[in-house]
């Protein structure tokens, strides 16, 4: 899953039909597109099992389930979700763990391999004030357990480009191999290009696509300004 780098993961923070248009859209794009995220507010209006039913008649990627945010309750809770999420046939699942604990984090990482989902662990947010709540340390606490859970993939934010280059020198400093999905580009300020230099392996790109007049193209641009920023395809 996701070998292809850089690669971008369209957010379908849209409604069903705008969802799969965009999946239409972008199909055939199979060297820029590594995967789609899909969120609360379309699994609420339409169920997960519905939203994943239809988004596969149209295209084959890899589906990643962004519940904003799971993973921040009780083990057992979290167990559950992991369970949820993978009998409705999602591929990858993001937690956000800062509000639960270590043991929550443990149990996602062990129910999402159980349930051979692929889980991804949120470091840090993107939006001003986001850490307000936080001690200041909790993305590299969270950073350090989840490699010690050999999880290997994270969300990480591109409009911070020093974090991301942070999170690489700290897993590269662990003899770890990991890929950064980074969500905050375009209208969160964060530029596609200087994220894949800092350290991004993914760029999520919500507003900037589902607002654009035809996606495919706007797919294609973005996907020209990363792959400048790295050259090479790399397999992990």
């Amino acid at each position: 899953m996701f070998n292809h780098q850089p690669g971008i993961i369209p957010a379908l923070d849209v409604d069903i039909e705008q969802a799969k248009a965009i999946a239409e859209s972008v199909k055939d794009l199979k060297r820029e597109i590594a995967g789609l995220k899909i969120g609360s507010i379309l699994c609420w209006q339409y169920s997960l099992r519905k939203v994943v039913k239809e988004l596969k008649e149209v295209c084959d990627f890899p589906l990643i389930f962004d519940a904003q945010k799971a993973g921040t309750d009780i083990p057992d809770m979290v167990r559950k979700q992991a369970k949820v999420v993978a009998d409705a046939g999602i591929d990858a699942f993001i937690a956000a763990p800062q509000g639960a604990g270590s043991a929550t984090l443990t149990a996602f990482v062990d129910a999402c391999n159980v349930h051979q989902l692929l889980p991804i662990v949120v470091l840090e947010m993107t939006h001003p004030e986001s850490s307000a709540f936080l001690v200041d340390d909790a993305a590299d606490r969270i950073l350090e357990q989840s490699l010690e859970l050999d999880v290997k993939h994270f969300v990480a934010p591109a409009n911070r480009p020093e974090r991301l280059s942070a999170v690489k020198r700290i897993a590269e400093e662990r003899a770890k191999r990991i890929r950064i999905l980074s969500p905050g580009v375009g209208p969160q300020g964060g530029g596609p290009d200087r994220a894949v230099e800092a350290g991004a392996d993914f760029i999520i790109v919500g507003r900037a696509l589902y607002q654009a007049e035809e996606p495919e193209e706007e797919v294609k641009r973005i996907y020209k300004l990363i792959s400048r920023s790295r050259s090479g395809t790399i397999l992990y």
